[in-house]
């Protein structure tokens, strides 16, 4: 158990708060420049050693179009870890267990006792903001098993993210259990909850958008949450970066996965992870390049 709740990672009372409008529209629009995206992948990821079936990028291009950076790749469906807190802090507002940024979730020490789960971060009531920003676990198992296991399916079943399985244990299925979903998958997901046209309320939206972390990179601001798992068999990491970018031009969804064996250090994992992931974005001119 302490191995598998370390894997994930990157937040008052509970109240409500204005619902906030989504971002302005993707653009559209025959002049909009391709987007080289593989060719922006392979120079970030070249200088880890990583191979081209290792990395993926999907993005939306200014013309609205959905863009991988190899078609395989964006198909393929893998386990979407704590990129799957979007997700359940989104069917948490929908069902009313979340009205704002700041609910509170509560920590249940009696189901995760705070020596198995082995971060003090996550072994505390915290609001939906700082328990996104720090990734934490055991608050957002203890959050699936208040949605109950009916209103988890017919909410994966409405929004058709990936498999839409809870095979595996209601408070862990995207950890280590059945679900399984892919980059395509996870942009689409994106794309609705930035225009405000998922199947859930107005509210529940806003709620996500609101909460989710966020940083401002020169003109743009990017907005994501991370995921970080073992793939099966002992195979190694999955590692994700899963959100948007809002220019003065319109948001860019995106979702950026990478695969390393399990030789590979956790650490090392999540550092490869940004300078992939927000690396291919600099490359693109999504955002600035990091110093």
């Amino acid at each position: 158990m302490a191995r598998l709740v370390m894997l994930a990672f990157v937040v008052g009372c509970a109240g409500s708060s204005p619902v906030v409008a989504p971002p302005a529209a993707t653009p559209t629009g025959p002049e909009a420049p391709a987007l080289d995206v593989a060719g922006a992948l392979a120079r970030v990821a070249a200088p880890l050693g990583l191979a081209a079936d290792a990395t993926c990028l999907v993005v939306v291009t200014p013309d609205g179009a959905v863009v991988a950076s190899d078609p395989a790749c964006a198909a393929e469906r893998l386990r979407p870890a704590s990129t799957f807190k979007i997700v359940n802090t989104l069917i948490g507002a929908d069902v009313g267990l979340i009205t704002s940024a700041e609910s509170i979730l509560p920590y249940d020490p009696g189901r995760y006792p705070p020596a198995e789960v082995g971060n003090p971060d996550w072994t505390h009531d915290q609001s939906v903001r700082d328990a996104l920003a720090v990734s934490a676990v055991p608050l957002y198992r203890r959050l699936a098993i208040d949605i109950g296991a009916a209103r988890m399916q017919a909410h994966l079943d409405a929004l058709g993210y990936g498999n839409r399985s809870i095979a595996g244990g209601l408070d862990r299925f995207w950890l280590d259990g059945g679900l399984a979903v892919s980059a395509a998958e996870q942009v689409a997901l994106v794309r609705g909850l930035i225009a405000g046209t998922l199947p859930v309320t107005a509210a529940a939206m806003a709620v996500v958008r609101e909460a989710l972390p966020r940083e401002t990179i020169g003109a743009a601001t990017i907005h994501w949450k991370t995921g970080t798992g073992e793939l099966d068999g002992g195979a190694g990491w999955i590692a994700w970066l899963v959100g948007w970018v809002d220019r003065a031009d319109g948001a860019r969804p995106f979702a950026c996965w990478l695969r390393e064996p399990a030789t590979v250090a956790f650490a090392d994992v999540r550092a490869h992870r940004l300078a992939v992931c927000r690396g291919a974005l600099a490359e693109l001119g999504l955002i600035a390049a990091m110093q």
